[in-house]
């Protein structure tokens, strides 16, 4: 009876932690969307699926990048961190960490630019409060 105790307890932890992860989104699937410069609500970054970045300044198409996600981005390396780098059709990359992306469904995007250390926030409602 004691076994079956313990297979049965052990069951049920693997089975809470398995759902706890489930829950976690990664975060190339977190940023699918419109995302405005919270100091500009005119200026809108749109992350699409299809690993492409759209810029847009008073809803006119400014320039377009390919992103990706990962944990290392130009010169900087971390397992605990995240980057997002964006690449240009000119070869140009540019690097961001990123501090958080809508944690706890607060609709916030903020990253650092890494060549400069400017922080970068962004909101993904123009009815959200500014930061």
């Amino acid at each position: 009876m004691k076994k079956l105790f313990l297979v049965m307890l052990l069951l049920l932890q693997i089975a809470t932690i398995f759902g706890q992860n489930q829950n976690q989104d990664p975060s190339s699937k977190k940023i699918i969307g419109t995302w405005y410069v919270d100091a500009n609500r005119n200026t809108k970054w749109i992350f699409s699926q299809d690993g492409k970045v759209y810029n847009y300044d008073k809803d006119i198409f400014k320039v377009m990048y390919r992103y990706t996600i990962s944990h290392n981005c130009g010169n900087s390396s971390d397992d605990t961190i995240e980057f997002i780098t964006l690449m240009g059709k000119d070869g140009n990359e540019f690097c961001f960490r990123i501090n958080s992306i809508n944690e706890n469904k607060n609709g916030i995007l903020s990253l650092t630019k890494m060549d400069n250390m400017e922080s970068l926030k962004f909101v993904n409602s123009l009815n959200s409060a500014r930061i």
